[in-house]
């Protein structure tokens, strides 16, 4: 046997390993995957093979059963294997796209919904990297006052982009006040990128003459609060119950609360799919570079190293503007999770795309 024949050979029993541990959760003999491969490969051969992938990092051997299970080393072999494995059937394919788009019956509720589309054809946690009103181009600006101190203002931007905030005000406003607060922040803003209504504020603000300086100053007041409150992205997580039914969390408590806490804070989680989604844009310069898998200890996030997650991009005007993906045990059917994740975000961009060619909208370049 050749060279190229035996390595073939490890590579087939790794990935017969990987299925048949995904699809179990319990260790994996040689008998079992002698039989998967329905070949003249023996028990014995199998199990010569596993010792050579454990001696490699790729299998490691739970001292309590006489299988094996992979090892993050061996899921990323796996899953670089898989590189050009990434097209759903026709019928998934038909799927996907007949389930985004009835979520999308109302524009702004449109990644709320994706993320329960993909959540729901994976059963893991889906998530959503939501660009916000800060990557969009303000087309109306609404002020409504609570009380005297209070008031809730919304930046209205392309869809399906909006914030919405209550700022707290030391200046009392009445209700005249604030109509002809937002007859000016509308005659002044409205058409400009979200990141420069501060900026023009400023500036009129130095150039104003007396009789328009009250209101330039009480606007720049209002808006400097509103942006403070709005982030550059939202973290938006569906169906993370999914989660606790796998046995990597149903059986561990404390593995299932450090799993809980991470969702609920959310801060390193985003940190890290912005980190990634920004590499991705780099590589990409503004087209589409497929999907990034993070397994186990590359997640890099404590109380995560059981987890494996997916993140592909969604675009606008042939730029990144946000990532769909979801979050699952580290032992999850890579092949078929990748070209799902895949699929939405393509129907994502699509859904986008064509938002702004039928009404003429679209996020200001970043």
């Amino acid at each position: 046997m050749g060279a190229t024949d035996f390595e073939k050979r490890k590579h087939d029993i790794l990935e017969a390993i990987i299925e048949v541990y995904v699809a179990s959760a319990a260790p994996v003999g040689s008998e079992l995957i002698s039989r998967k491969l329905r070949q003249s490969v023996s028990p014995a051969t199998v199990r010569n093979v596993m010792a050579e992938l454990e001696q490699e990092g790729l299998l490691e051997h739970p001292h309590t059963s006489a299988g094996r299970v992979p090892t993050d080393r061996g899921y990323r072999y796996y899953v670089d294997s898989l590189r050009d494995a990434r097209r759903l059937t026709p019928d998934q394919a038909r799927q996907v796209n007949e389930s985004v788009r009835r979520s999308e019956s109302a524009a702004a509720s449109l990644l709320e919904g994706v993320g329960e589309v993909l959540s729901a054809l994976t059963h893991h946690a889906a998530f959503v990297v939501a660009p916000t009103v800060r990557r969009s181009t303000i087309r109306q600006i609404e002020l409504l006052p609570l009380s005297l101190h209070k008031l809730h203002c919304v930046l209205i931007g392309e869809e399906p982009f909006l914030a919405s905030h209550t700022v707290e005000l030391l200046e009392p406003i009445s209700r005249d006040e604030a109509i002809s607060l937002a007859h000016f922040l509308n005659t002044e803003l409205a058409g400009l990128p979200a990141d420069q209504l501060i900026v023009v504020l400023e500036r009129r603000l130095l150039a104003v003459n007396d009789s328009f300086y009250h209101l330039v100053k009480r606007s720049l007041g209002i808006l400097q609060a509103v942006m403070a409150f709005e982030p550059e992205e939202r973290l938006l997580i569906e169906g993370a119950a999914y989660l606790f039914e796998y046995p990597e969390f149903h059986q561990s408590p404390e593995r299932a609360r450090q799993l809980l806490r991470q969702l609920e804070l959310q801060e390193e989680l985003l940190a890290q799919l912005r980190g990634d989604l920004a590499s991705m844009f780099d590589r990409a310069r503004s087209r589409l570079d497929g999907a990034q898998v993070r397994i186990g200890h590359e997640v890099g996030i404590e109380g995560l190293e059981e987890c494996s997650y997916i993140l592909a991009p969604f675009s606008l005007h042939q730029s990144i503007v946000g990532g769909i993906g979801i979050l699952g045990p580290r032992r999850m059917d890579y092949r078929r999770m990748r070209a799902l994740v895949e699929g939405v975000a393509g129907v994502v961009s699509e859904v986008l795309g064509q938002w702004t060619t039928e009404h003429g909208r679209g996020v200001a370049d970043g």
